[in-house]
């Protein structure tokens, strides 16, 4: 789903992306980037902060990116991986967990932040981007905003990088930001912390680095953060 008004003479550069559902079993998520869409197309015009975002910002929304997973869940299975049937065959804990499969940092954290056993919940899979998902996801990223940030953890990304990459869950009440490999703050970390406080403002939630919740590798702010600089 991409929101865009059609007044726009070039893409805008300050993109927004939004996925959720990327865990199948989080039920709640994909309605309410949905409702999201909604609220931006129907406000346009009559609400202030709509109206901004759709004049100055394009607004990318992946409602399902582990499609195939939230039809297991939807049959009534508390399915959190997608269901590639390579890995621990013919079970109810097939698949690999697309929240652990991406390409940065992918199995970074020697077994702490994901499993290298197929029938575990955060199996990583075989191979850093091994599965379809993440690679779509990957690519649409990759799409959307330039490299501006080195290939080290060190290597900070200029202040004035644009864009943010959002993905929901429903667990916890919580705003995270990089690094959840480490307990060592992002380069951009108080960039990162100041918006994370600034989002939690917004509806209750706890604002911390990822890691403050567990270790974590291999997730979905690896292209956009931890590839591109882009704030996730």
């Amino acid at each position: 789903l991409h929101v865009k008004r059609h007044s726009f003479p070039t893409r805008r550069s300050s993109d927004l992306l939004v996925n959720s559902a990327i865990h199948a079993r989080e039920y709640t998520t994909a309605p309410l980037v949905l409702e999201f869409a909604r609220w931006l197309v129907n406000g346009y015009g009559v609400n202030a902060d709509a109206t901004w975002i759709l004049d100055h910002h394009e607004v990318h929304l992946m409602l399902h990116t582990n499609p195939d997973g939230r039809k297991r869940a939807e049959a009534g299975l508390s399915w959190r991986k997608n269901v590639n049937n390579n890995h621990c065959s013919n079970s109810n804990n097939r698949g690999v967990d697309l929240n652990r499969n991406f390409s940065f940092t992918w199995n970074s954290t020697g077994g702490v932040g994901s499993s290298g056993s197929a029938c575990n919940l955060t199996y990583r899979g075989p191979t850093a981007g091994s599965e379809p998902e993440t690679r779509a996801l990957e690519a649409y990223v990759r799409s959307l905003w330039p490299d501006r940030r080195g290939p080290g953890l060190n290597d900070a990304a200029p202040a004035d990088t644009s864009g943010i990459h959002l993905d929901i869950h429903s667990y916890s009440q919580l705003v995270l930001w990089p690094w959840g490999e480490v307990d060592t703050p992002a380069p951009n970390g108080p960039a990162l912390q100041t918006l994370g406080r600034r989002l939690a403002w917004f509806n209750g939630y706890t604002p911390q680095q990822s890691i403050g919740l567990y270790p974590t590798d291999g997730t979905s702010d690896a292209p956009s953060y931890g590839e591109l600089g882009v704030a996730s």
